[in-house]
């Protein structure tokens, strides 16, 4: 069972897993989640395999993006907000694009515990108040620039695929709602050939590429990490009929949603 103070800001959220227990999220704004004890084993919906995540590690959850994680001990995370109000720009990691990093993580060192420590400090004080933990955010952006070489942000940050991080966050925001280029294009104030222009700048492809890319992969995720049955999983990701999803999973993921689901690989059941 995940025990969460509902009181606490909705800036930094300190939560605690017991052995076993589930955490399934899907955030609105991109989270830093720092893994303060224990161990997870979890899966983000734009990878196919899981991760095993340990103690003093943390990772980023991009907007938009589900989450699922098994605790395979007693865990304790501190989940962080950095949408676009939090200085992510100022990472100015200008080569996301060009590098193939492998690394979902980083380790946190001594000064990072200690920018926990003053965050528990904070909690433990009753101290909840959002002005101060905007400059917490920024303070913890400011020290990963710091700490870590543009090659070690870039695979931490490999998940966001892109160097433009505050019109990504919008993008990732109301992509959960629109997957049309145009209409996208339209609710972010754009003309449709700006809006090509800097989505193209900014991910590396084409916002159709993308888009498509993005509904596949969360198919992908749902089918296979979650309960949902095939109608609501069509439903949930724009499918004007089942038998548009079904032409979908046969065209991009390689066969119907019920037989991906049966074929279910064994080491995403454990």
């Amino acid at each position: 069972m995940r025990h969460y103070d509902e009181k606490e800001s909705s800036l930094i959220q300190f939560l605690t897993f017991e052995q076993d227990s589930q955490w399934q999220t899907r955030e609105d704004e991109s989270r830093i989640v720092m893994l303060t004890q224990g161990q997870l084993n979890i899966t983000f919906s734009g990878m196919q395999n899981s991760l095993m995540i340990s103690e003093s590690k943390m990772f980023f959850l991009p907007a938009g993006d589900s989450l699922s994680a098994k605790a395979l001990e007693k865990s304790s995370v501190i989940v962080i907000k950095t949408g676009k109000d939090y200085c992510l720009d100022e990472l100015n990691i200008s080569s996301i694009h060009e590098s193939k990093p492998n690394t979902h993580y980083l380790q946190m060192n001594s000064t990072l515990h200690t920018y926990v420590q003053s965050l528990r400090i904070y909690k433990e004080s009753g101290i909840n108040q959002d002005d101060l933990y905007v400059l917490k955010i920024r303070e913890l952006v400011c020290v990963m620039r710091i700490l870590y070489s543009d090659e070690e942000l870039i695979g931490f940050f490999r998940l966001h695929l892109t160097n433009d991080f505050y019109f990504a966050e919008q993008v990732r925001k109301l992509s959960r709602n629109t997957l049309n280029v145009k209409l996208l294009a339209e609710q972010m104030n754009y003309s449709y050939s700006g809006f090509n222009k800097r989505f193209r700048k900014a991910f590396g492809m084409s916002a159709y590429n993308w888009l498509r890319k993005r509904r596949a992969d969360m198919v992908y995720y749902e089918l296979f990490y979650t309960d949902k049955s095939l109608k609501q999983i069509s439903t949930d990701n724009k499918f004007a009929t089942l038998s548009h999803f079904n032409e979908f999973c046969h065209k991009i993921l390689g066969d119907s949603p019920r037989q991906l689901r049966k074929n279910k690989p064994l080491s995403l059941t454990e």
